[in-house]
């Protein structure tokens, strides 16, 4: 009892915060009114955010089929990922930018830890699953939070231009979906960097012509591999 009521209450909190960020103002701002404010290429169309609902719906309903299912381990990391999750927002909406980089870096790592907790065959809704899509968002939404970082600093880029820079990252995170997809015969991780891609493009449109055309080619790339790569011989059955 006291492991799923620690579990609930940080859960919930993640939740309002998470959700509350997009609609209500946090320190007189919502997070897209933060996001719009500066002019990053490599970010997602603002419909892209939906999938909070997703990621929160599967984590309500692990959180329910596993009361008394989860180990110590899994306890710790699930609160402590509520937790990094509700103070990236907060301090974010207070404009620490790097203090919310490091929040959600460390919120990645424990994602990854709870995330293996987890045998590769196990992607199930009361699963991996959940942790997946989450592991795979907030990935991406660090190397997107990095560019605003650096956008709000006036980072000159070494001389590089905004959108070959944007085609880095995007190649970058390909790179590290394709090494989630084969190391963990992930299908799901892969798949919201698709997600994620498309949204680039979308936000990209016409008027970087550059950057939506290779993230629209790297969502290509990134379906290859899904149906393309070799089952890992790690894989547990």
């Amino acid at each position: 009892m006291p492991r799923f009521f620690l579990m609930t209450i940080t859960y919930i909190v993640s939740l309002i915060l998470t959700f509350s960020s997009y609609f209500m103002k946090i320190n007189g701002q919502t997070s897209l009114e933060i996001s719009n404010r500066f002019p990053v290429i490599f970010a997602p169309f603002n419909v892209s955010y939906v999938i909070w609902i997703v990621v929160y719906v599967l984590l309500g309903y692990w959180l329910v089929m596993n009361l008394k299912k989860t180990s110590m381990k899994q306890t710790v990391l699930f609160s402590s990922i509520c937790i990094m999750q509700a103070l990236a927002i907060v301090v974010w909406h207070h404009e620490l930018f790097i203090v919310s980089i490091v929040s959600s870096f460390i919120l990645v790592l424990y994602l990854f830890k709870l995330y293996k907790t987890y045998p590769l065959s196990n992607n199930s809704p009361i699963g991996r699953l959940p942790f997946s899509i989450y592991f795979g968002w907030v990935t991406f939404s660090l190397m997107t939070n990095v560019s605003f970082m650096l956008t709000s600093y006036q980072w000159n880029g070494f001389g590089l231009s905004n959108p070959l820079w944007a085609v880095i990252l995007l190649t970058i995170g390909v790179a590290i979906a394709l090494h989630i997809r084969f190391h963990y015969f992930d299908i799901i991780f892969p798949s919201v960097f698709i997600w994620s891609y498309i949204g680039v493009a979308l936000h990209n449109g016409f008027d970087e012509l550059l950057v939506t055309t290779a993230a629209l080619f790297l969502c290509g790339v990134l379906l290859v591999g899904i149906l393309f790569i070799k089952k890992n011989p790690a894989y547990q059955k």
